[in-house]
């Protein structure tokens, strides 16, 4: 699920390595699961920035007709702040009502906006595969999932279509 290609930053709450207590640094998102769920670090929440960004790349989407490149690691952030609202939410029963409800409005959003803009890219995306298979440009544009997916669809068009 994680694979390193997201960066998010954490604040050290226990010295470790050569982090002091109160650093906040930028490690990799299966690095950042590993010491949170340890007790090392505090994820520095930045669901909303990350909203933010899905925000910007569905109006880009929705003013542009071919695929639009996205801001790099997107995807990763997305389903690491998933991860953490969801996981925070479980483990801290005893955090006020305010805090909790905060989570899990965040968590709500953060799905509904991450599987607007996947289903706006795949209808793009099969458009893009009826037209233009295989083509380098359009990879050049996409998210390595979205290009595994581009790739395989592709491949499957042109055993059907005979152009293989």
């Amino acid at each position: 699920m994680f694979t390193g290609r997201a960066l998010i930053a954490v604040k050290v709450l226990k010295p470790f390595s050569d982090w002091n207590q109160g650093d906040i640094v930028l490690i990799e998102d299966w690095k950042a699961r590993e010491l949170w769920e340890a007790g090392v670090v505090e994820i520095v929440d930045e669901t909303d920035k990350v909203i933010g960004e899905i925000d910007r790349a569905i109006a880009g989407e929705r003013e542009s007709e071919p695929l639009t490149a996205l801001p790099a690691g997107l995807y990763e952030r997305a389903e690491f702040y998933l991860y953490y609202l969801e996981n925070y939410v479980r483990l801290n029963p005893g955090e006020s009502v305010e805090t909790i409800n905060v989570k899990l409005t965040k968590l709500a959003n953060l799905k509904k906006k991450l599987r607007d803009l996947k289903m706006i890219r795949f209808n793009k995306i099969l458009k893009a595969v009826m037209l233009r298979p295989n083509s380098l440009e359009l990879l050049s544009r996409l998210s390595p999932e979205e290009r595994r997916l581009y790739l395989q669809m592709s491949k499957i068009r042109n055993e059907w279509l005979g152009d293989a």
